[in-house]
């Protein structure tokens, strides 16, 4: 697993090698990124300290190095994306946002300090247990095997959190292709929104840790209707 920590003057900067100059060529851009020119100069000198763009001796940056280029590229231009939406009763947590392209998967968020955070996973195994981890539901307790549906209005009287994802398939094209799913942890467990009782209204199942992610890695393999 791999990962990088960004300022958004540094992401601006990779953004702007990668798209040849093009990015930050007009002063509205700058303003835009709320960055300076200065802190951009700033940026450049520390991704090359860091080794993450490439110069020749005697020579200008050539450019950012392959592989964070693979992990860029993927959050720049997904062929999948993955967006997750942590609900608490007294807050929301910024979205979690996965980025699957046929070269890398990684997810893509904002931390504490207003920095950009960008981590590769190996497979679309490692991925799903983040997605999981992101929506905490490995730490919720084990279902009780007789539980019965719930209306979701009732479970979220004393749900600890609402989790919603969604996955929109080739997310570039006007008539892409989006799959929702969420999930409500109370005390007693998992609980699947899937489906609704009498009058449309929302009712959810109970659901065990392995069926939520064969669950959603049916929506992420285009598996589902």
């Amino acid at each position: 697993m791999n990962a990088y920590t960004l300022t958004s003057a540094e992401l601006a900067v990779l953004m702007d090698h990668m798209t040849g100059g093009r990015l930050l060529d007009q002063t509205a851009a700058l303003t835009e990124l709320q960055v300076d020119e200065q802190a951009l100069v700033a940026a450049e000198e520390n991704l090359l300290d860091k080794g993450l763009l490439l110069s020749l001796p005697f020579e200008q940056v050539s450019g950012v190095t392959s592989q964070l280029a693979n992990v860029l590229s993927a959050a720049l231009s997904p062929d999948r994306v993955c967006v997750v939406r942590t609900i608490h009763p007294d807050h929301t947590d910024p979205p979690v946002i996965f980025s699957f392209t046929s070269e890398s998967i990684t997810r893509n968020q904002v931390d504490q300090n207003g920095q950009h955070v960008f981590t590769e996973f190996a497979d679309q195994d490692e991925a799903l247990t983040e997605i999981l981890s992101t929506g905490r539901a490995l730490e919720a307790p084990k279902r009780s095997g007789t539980a019965k549906p719930r209306l979701v209005e009732q479970l979220l009287k004393d749900a600890q959190r609402l989790v919603m994802l969604m996955v929109v398939v080739d997310p570039a094209e006007p008539g892409a292709a989006a799959h929702s799913l969420a999930w409500v942890e109370t005390d007693a467990g998992l609980w699947l929104v899937d489906g609704a009782s009498d009058g449309d209204t929302p009712v959810a199942t109970p659901v065990a840790i392995a069926g939520l992610r064969d669950r959603i890695g049916s929506i992420l393999e285009g598996r589902v209707s």
